[in-house]
């Protein structure tokens, strides 16, 4: 694992090439002197003074696709952490992202340097744990050189990261998932409690007005009751009065037959 580290850390380090040509020999040779003072510096691992040959140089030839592609290898050697974020090495990472992809975007120009530069940018990547910007950068460099064997092994090592990632983060979403589901039904546990014991205490306790609506209730049904039971008292006495009158006719006239 030590070895696939330390490969996927190495950056490639282009020395003076073929320049554009343009007119003015004093400022081609400018040029290739300042480029050449900056590799020295960064062989001795001087990277912030090479950084600072390379810009000079660009300010003699703005379109050097070597010294902007230099210039980027040099921002990035000067931060030590790739994930450090504190505001120098992010602007450094910032900007060598930028040259380095300038050079890139030149694949009909100067393919060798762009198929360099897009491997460089996908070794940036990985370091900074940007596993699918790694994987599409090494691709990118195969596209333009498909002989180049270290982007290849390094594309292999960035797609099993990225898998990797790719299975944390499911796992992670997963976990978060079903802690959700236990909360929800944790909170839905006390909603239905909290429920039943009001329902149980209605129970005990009903409401106010409901109980004078029942006693409503009973009191009605008790005088339709005893109105029943009235009349049917009333009834039995009728009955009672009709038969003594009958007897005392009976009584003091005799009975009559009707044949």
């Amino acid at each position: 694992m030590k070895s696939t580290v330390k490969y996927i850390v190495t950056l490639l380090f282009l020395f003076t090439g073929v320049l554009p040509f343009y007119a003015g020999a004093q400022s081609v040779r400018e040029e290739r002197k300042l480029i050449s003072e900056g590799n020295k510096l960064f062989t001795e691992r001087k990277y912030a003074e090479a950084a600072k040959k390379y810009e000079e140089a660009l300010g003699v030839n703005s379109l050097s696709a070597v010294s902007r592609y230099n210039l980027g290898l040099a921002q990035i050697k000067q931060v030590t952490n790739p994930q450090d974020t504190t505001p120098k090495s992010k602007s450094l990472l910032d900007n060598a992202r930028k040259n380095l992809s300038s050079v890139a975007s030149m694949a009909k120009e100067k393919p060798g340097l762009a198929s360099k530069a897009n491997y460089n940018l996908g070794n940036l990547e990985y370091n900074c744990k940007e596993y699918k910007g790694a994987v599409d950068y090494y691709k990118q460099a195969l596209r333009i050189n498909p002989d180049d064997e270290s982007a290849r092994k390094n594309l292999r090592i960035a797609q099993k990261q990225l898998e990797n990632q790719n299975q944390d983060k499911n796992k992670d979403q997963n976990q978060q998932n079903q802690d959700q589901n236990k909360d929800q039904n944790k909170d839905q546990n006390k909603d239905q409690q909290k429920d039943q014991n009001k329902n149980q205490d209605q129970n005990k306790n009903p409401d106010k007005k409901d109980q004078q609506k029942d006693n409503n209730i009973s009191q009605q049904t008790a005088n339709q009751i005893l109105q029943a039971m009235d009349n049917k008292e009333n009834q039995t006495r009728a009955r009672v009065n009709r038969a003594n009158k009958g007897e005392k006719s009976t009584g003091t006239g005799g009975s009559r037959k009707r044949w």
